[in-house]
């Protein structure tokens, strides 16, 4: 599955380097892009998910949105 993770602050150069280095550590992420504003990328579980959300956040990042909730453990109303 693709899902999109919008961030603030910004992603500048060397942060983006970061994210990814750090993304890639992860076993099932994979496809990863990253603009100045979000971080898209394909993942197999909701738990990978949730190792995305933590690493942006331990790098500064805030996650204000994802694409079609799909990080949410509750089926949308």
């Amino acid at each position: 599955m693709k899902t999109t993770f919008e961030v603030q602050p910004s992603i500048s150069g060397p942060k983006k380097k970061r994210i990814l280095e750090n993304l890639a550590t992860l076993e099932q992420i994979w496809n990863i892009a990253i603009d100045s504003a979000s971080v898209s990328f394909d993942y197999m579980t909701w738990a990978d998910l949730q190792a995305v959300r933590r690493e942006l956040q331990e790098l500064g990042f805030r996650i204000i949105n994802d694409t079609q909730r799909f990080d949410s453990p509750q089926k949308p109303i």
